[in-house]
């Protein structure tokens, strides 16, 4: 199920949160995640990496 995961697909994690976008697949099996918090009015872009489970 882990290998499925493409480039744009939308995603969020069990533990909640919000959606994030797949934006890359590292060769150590991370997935490069895009998203945006948000704060009143303001809308600030977020990065992380994640294992898949």
């Amino acid at each position: 199920m882990a290998d499925s995961f493409k480039t744009g697909d939308v995603v969020k994690l069990k533990s909640g949160g919000p959606n994030m976008t797949i934006n890359d697949h590292a060769a150590s099996g991370m997935y490069l995640c895009n998203w945006f918090n948000r704060e009143g009015d303001i809308w600030t872009p977020q990065h992380a990496a994640f294992k898949p489970d």
